[in-house]
């Protein structure tokens, strides 16, 4: 039968993971503004023609700049035109319904704006979006190249400042190939969205950004970032809501200065389906010709800082470097409230997998595989001045030299670990804390028994094919065997996602442990032994030393009813290997002990998990070659005179003991016993068994 376990997480900020309207009801269609088709052509075109046709083309950037667009407008630039030396300021604003759109026309390669060591007011980009709402930009490609002069550079910066700044609606940015672009400090780099202004000038925000299915490669300063100077001026409102209904997706973002992706006062936003390599002063620059780019000492992969309910899901990231600190691939950064990190896979970033910060609280990280992060602040690294955090269901694989913990507690709120597979193939350790919690984990290679988990597994996993994944795709190798022990183990959770890892829902039975959820039918255990003694007969029982019976106790019970010596009662087969052994034991001495035999083959060669009252403890014994040895022990307070409910499960070489439901031990034997019958045993103690079950 299967256990299900009552769900234990307390309520927490859950995130949408759609964007849902906000206006209910019948709304009349909005009219598309017709809008001008302008076509610029660098080869063919000429600024003093029309522009509105083909044939017609304009043939500078230049002029393009020239003009204030309107609702509807599309500016179309040639497939295979390059313009060097040149960019794109681009003014006016759309409508909602009629963005104006900047795309190509005509087959080829994307239009190049190389904007080189151009600049307005000592600051350079290949396309500016100042002040204006309401467009699209697709199918473009940008570069600057390595330039010696040391200023601000952008692939396309959307900034909101001066006496035009305020609330901006509508900015798509799609397709477009960003790279080799190199800026002098934090605001710069591929994709920057900024509000900027001191004092009491105006505050810019935004609604509605869209950055999707971007390549930016080698690129200086952050690859995507929003930034509002609300941090530093202390007259602006919007902290934590600059930035509303941002999608960021489908980017590939690599060798960049110093952080990937990077959500900065953003409300709601989803990031997904994003790729992130070499994060972390990874640039491919002559420094001999640039020369100025800022000294880096932190950088993570995929974060958010001062934003609430961020969905992180479907990304990857790898290779992200620790500098002086930090160089995870995921990290709540501070103030980063109710958001969560889902279904995303990381290998081989430095500085292990999930960093959180102070300030923050009410955040989830579940359903994520980790493959060989290494770990030089650990595979999690909980900052001083936490919130409650919550992680469930993920698997963290280390085989490499990984030394560290790979658990973490904040000295504050509580860090709460569910249902997570820890497979450690390297030699970390695992943190017990006051501020954190173990519940129904699977802790498999070395130091697997130090977390104060009650209900831990410490045996193989049995991965399909673990550390064989090279990309999110193809993490297959982390779903169970039908024999793994993890299947319908875990605990639930509430509004746990719905779904793992791999879109399975939640749940098929019972939870499993880990970031897969089985969805094939388990066969149910088989009892090959039965014996509740209501027969009247324990004929088919072997007794060595002792005095038994039955009695009746409540029910009727085999009894050994004489204090002193050994005292055994053995049955079934001796061929018998893996099995669950039950039975109900009541010890009837003071300061006796009494126990479960199991894989016994003969008085010399046998286990025993046995209930010992005088130190009130669970030991398990190995019997070798006539040698009794102690090899696992946990504490249990033992009650003479009243049952006890003891469980034993044998797999291979790992034993796990119970009592009343509660895991307490589980041993691995380097040299197991083959296998053999069940029984009971005693010394200097009286004891009585019933309800006996073995099951396969």
């Amino acid at each position: 039968m299967k256990r299900r376990s009552k769900a234990i997480l307390p309520l927490v900020i859950l995130v949408s993971l759609l964007l849902t309207s906000l206006v209910s009801g019948a709304v009349s269609p909005i009219a598309r503004a017709a809008g001008t088709t302008y076509y610029v052509d660098s080869v063919l075109g000429n600024d003093s023609s029309a522009g509105t046709s083909e044939a017609s083309a304009w043939k500078t950037l230049t002029k393009v700049n020239t003009m204030s667009f309107t609702p509807g407008d599309r500016i179309l630039l040639k497939a295979g035109s390059v313009w060097s030396d040149q960019y794109l300021d681009l003014k006016g604003s759309g409508a909602e319904g009629s963005p104006i759109v900047v795309d190509q026309y005509g087959s080829g390669s994307k239009p190049l704006i190389h904007f080189g060591n151009t600049s307005v007011n000592g600051e350079g980009f290949g396309v500016r979006l100042r002040n204006v709402s309401y467009w699209e930009i697709n199918n473009l490609e940008i570069t600057s190249g390595q330039q010696p002069t040391d200023m601000r550079r952008h692939g396309v910066l959307v900034v909101g400042e001066g006496a035009d700044a305020g609330s901006f609606r509508h900015i798509h940015i799609k397709n477009l190939s960003i790279h080799d672009i190199f800026g002098t400090d934090r605001r710069t780099g591929g994709i920057n969205f900024h509000a900027r202004g001191t004092n009491t000038a105006l505050e810019s925000t935004w609604d509605g950004i869209l950055i999707e299915n971007n390549t930016i490669i080698n690129v200086a300063d952050t690859g995507i970032q929003t930034m509002t100077d609300a941090f530093s001026n202390n007259a602006w409102t919007h902290k934590s809501d600059a930035f509303k209904n941002v999608v960021i997706r489908g980017n590939y973002v690599e060798k960049i200065h110093r952080d990937g992706i990077l959500v900065r006062a953003g409300v709601s936003p989803l990031i997904e389906y994003n790729t992130t390599n070499a994060i972390g002063n990874a640039c491919d620059v002559n420094t001999g010709v640039v020369s100025y780019l800022d000294h880096i000492a932190v950088v993570a992969a995929q974060w958010a800082y001062y934003t609430t309910g961020a969905v992180f899901q479907y990304n990857e990231a790898f290779d992200t470097r620790k500098l002086e600190g930090d160089g995870q691939p995921w990290d709540f950064d501070v103030q980063v409230k109710g958001s969560v990190y889902q279904y995303n896979y990381s290998h081989n970033n430095q500085g292990g997998t999930l960093l959180v910060m102070n300030d923050t609280d009410e955040n989830i990280f579940r359903y994520n595989i980790s493959q060989n992060d290494l770990d030089a602040n650990g595979a999690f690294h909980l900052t001083s001045g936490g919130g409650n955090l919550y992680i469930y269901n993920n698997i963290i694989y280390r085989s490499g030299t990984q030394n560290r913990a790979l658990t973490h507690a904040s000295n504050t709120g509580m860090a709460y670990y569910k249902n997570n597979i820890f497979y450690n193939g390297a030699s970390g350790q695992y943190t017990n804390s006051p501020r954190m919690t173990y519940d129904h984990n699977s802790f498999y290679g070395l130091n697997s028994s130090v977390a104060n988990d009650p209900y831990k597994i410490v045996g193989d996993p049995k991965f399909v094919s673990p550390n064989t994944a090279t990309g999110r795709a193809t993490a297959d190798g982390y779903k169970l065997l039908p024999t793994s022990p993890l299947i319908d183990a875990g605990v639930m959770v509430a509004a746990n996602g719905g779904k793992d890892f791999f879109g399975n829902p939640l749940y098929n039975g019972a939870p499993d442990i880990g970031a897969f959820e089985y969805q094939g039918t388990i066969p149910q255990p088989v009892t090959i032994f039965s014996d509740d003694f209501e027969d009247n007969d324990f004929s088919d029982w072997t007794v060595s030393g002792g005095s038994w019976n039955l009695t009746t106790d409540g029910s009727l019970a085999l009894s050994q009813n004489t204090a002193s010596g050994e005292a055994i009662a053995y049955t079934g087969n001796a061929s018998w290997d893996d099995y669950t052994y039950s039975a109900r034991i009541k010890l009837l001495t003071a300061s006796g002990n009494v126990g479960l035999l199991f894989r016994y083959m003969d008085n010399s060669n046998y286990y025993t998990l046995r209930l010992n009252d005088s130190g009130d403890k669970l030991e398990l014994y190995k019997k070798s070659g006539g040698a009794m040895t102690l090899v696992s022990s946990a504490g249990y307070a033992v009650t003479p005179g009243q049952w006890a409910a003891m469980k034993v499960t044998v797999s291979g070489n790992v034993i796990t003991g119970y009592v009343d439901g509660v895991q307490l031990l589980q041993w691995t034997d380097a040299s197991p016993l083959p296998a053999g019958k069940i029984g009971i045993r005693m010394h200097t103690s009286a004891a009585r068994m019933d309800d006996v079950k073995v099951v396969q």
